[in-house]
Formats: structure tokens, C-alpha cells, sequence
């Protein structure tokens, strides 16, 4: 039997434990950051987009997304895919998103996190292979900032999640299948093109400059 000394200090320990169980559990709070894939536009950096022939419903299957895109950019001298997704979902995408998106295209062997020259402000996720063969490279998104560690990210999202709502996160990954022998990820045009879409995205205002 407990003292009744302790009573008030397990009654706020309780209270403590019921606050992130009712917001996620029995009222489901979100919270919105008013962004979405469609401020991405079809023109990129000198690339012209087209949908590819993903399924309808492959973006909620996957990481139970209702706002998300695949498309497919050309330039004269080159063709990469480009997959964008939003979702509550935030482990489906941080937790090697290439098993869902390039499944069946590519099988990177080295991953590595580096930044395009210019833009020491965005972290860019590199996926390659030890030999010549297709390209990985992908941004993470979630509440105003691009995330270069998933775990500390999942450390410091945790704490904030025992009293707020879920945030999105979004995941923009462009694919290149195409890459000339002995060129740096990150130096290669479908590297610009994603910085170009995760622009747009995290500031709309900026497809009007």
C-alpha cells in the first residue's frame, strides 16, 4: 500500500503519462505547417517534369501519405526521377526510404551525408554504389528545418511529442540512373535539381522571385 505522503507526486507522474497518450491516441492532434508537394513545380532547374506511372494509392501504402508525387524530369543532358512525400508517418521516411522508392531500380551499397557547394544549409543524403551505377540523393524536411541525423532527430521529436501533436515530415529524393564515370553525387545536375525542389517547397514564395 502506498503512503498517502507520495499520493500527489504519483498523481502529477500519472497526469504526466495520460498527456501524450490522449493527444496521440484518443484525440490524434496534428499539427499543420500549411507546406505541400504541389508549390514543387514541373519546371526545375532546367528540367522538364511529367508523371511517372506510380499507382494512385503507392504513397499511402507506403508511408500512409495523401500528399505525395513521382515524377519524371529531362534536360538535354540528362533524365532523373524525382519522389516527394509527406507524412505523419516520419520513421517510414527518414528509415531507408530507397527500400521503397528506387525497390527495383537501384541497390546503393555506400551512404553518406555531404552538402551541395553553395548551400552548407541543407544536409544531402547519398546513396551510390562502389562501382558505376545509379544515384541516390535525397533532403529530409520536418518543422522549418532540413535534418541531417535521423537519430538525434528522433531523440529531440520524441521529447516534443509528449506534449504536441504529430508534424509532418517530408522526404524529397531524386534518382539518377545516368551518372558519368568518376563525377562526385553532389556535383552532378540532379543534385541542384533537388535543391531546387526543396526551395520551392519550404518556401513557396520563392517560385514568384
Amino acid at each position: 500500500m502506498m503512503s498517502s505522503r507520495y499520493a500527489a507526486a504519483a498523481c502529477v507522474a500519472l497526469m504526466l503519462a495520460l498527456i501524450p497518450t490522449i493527444i496521440h491516441s484518443y484525440i490524434g492532434v496534428v499539427v499543420t505547417d500549411g507546406l505541400t508537394t504541389a508549390a514543387i513545380p514541373y519546371e526545375l532547374d532546367g528540367y522538364q517534369g511529367r508523371a511517372t506511372a506510380r499507382a494512385a494509392n503507392w504513397g499511402e501504402r507506403r508511408f500512409e501519405s495523401h500528399d505525395w508525387f513521382e515524377r519524371e524530369y529531362a534536360s538535354p543532358q540528362d533524365t532523373v526521377v524525382l519522389t516527394v512525400v509527406r507524412s505523419y508517418d516520419v520513421k517510414a521516411l527518414y528509415h531507408h526510404p530507397e527500400l521503397a522508392v528506387a525497390y527495383h531500380f537501384a541497390n546503393f551499397s555506400t551512404a553518406s551525408i555531404g552538402t551541395v557547394d553553395g548551400h552548407p544549409e541543407t544536409p544531402v543524403h547519398v546513396l551510390s554504389n562502389d562501382e558505376a551505377g545509379p544515384v541516390g540523393l535525397y533532403v529530409l524536411y520536418y518543422d522549418g528545418r532540413f535534418v541531417a541525423d535521423p537519430i538525434r532527430f528522433q531523440i529531440r521529436a520524441a521529447a516534443e511529442l509528449l506534449f504536441t501533436g504529430r508534424k509532418a515530415m517530408t522526404l524529397l529524393f531524386v534518382r539518377d540512373d545516368s551518372v558519368p564515370s568518376g563525377t562526385s553525387p553532389l556535383a552532378l545536375p540532379a543534385a541542384r535539381l533537388l535543391l531546387d525542389a526543396a526551395r520551392h517547397f519550404a518556401d513557396p514564395s520563392t517560385a514568384t522571385r
